[in-house]
């Protein structure tokens, strides 16, 4: 049970809430609103949900780098969920044709991974290949359903 929990807290709890998550920001762009109010709706309850876990953990220490490292995730996490926001509100693209492309972030982060952070030596190259060609077959299955 303790090597599930993680895999249960870290992985299969955010996989369901980033799921409801994009069907409220369709709900979002279907309302009229547009990228720009999203995200400025959407960073406030994040930092609202900040502040609470604040609050309740007691934050760790923190350095300027890892401040800057989180900045910059957030940004890369803003252009994305506005882009996103923008295909949904401008192009009335239907989100689950959208949902299963950009789950494809995994082989991304996979990527960056194996290149910057010399993660490269923990991975079997067959499966990585095997399932690279499965996760970007499921995504163009799926979106073309």
């Amino acid at each position: 049970m303790n090597s599930l929990w993680p895999i249960i807290v870290g992985g299969v709890l955010p996989a369901i809430f980033w799921g409801i998550t994009a069907i409220f920001q369709k709900q979002s762009a279907t309302s009229a609103t547009g990228s720009a109010v999203y995200l400025i709706a959407f960073g406030a309850a994040c930092a609202l949900a900040g502040l609470i876990a604040a609050l309740i953990w007691r934050p760790a220490p923190w350095t300027i780098e890892g401040l800057g490292f989180a900045a910059i995730a957030g940004a890369c996490f803003a252009f994305g969920t506005g882009l996103i926001s923008f295909a949904l509100f401008a192009y009335g693209i239907p989100v689950s044709k959208l949902a299963p492309i950009w789950s494809c972030n995994v082989l991304v982060t996979l990527a960056i991974g194996a290149l910057l952070l010399g993660e490269a030596s923990d991975f079997d190259v067959v499966r990585l290949a095997a399932g690279t060609l499965l996760i970007l077959s499921g995504a163009l299955l799926v979106s073309g359903a």
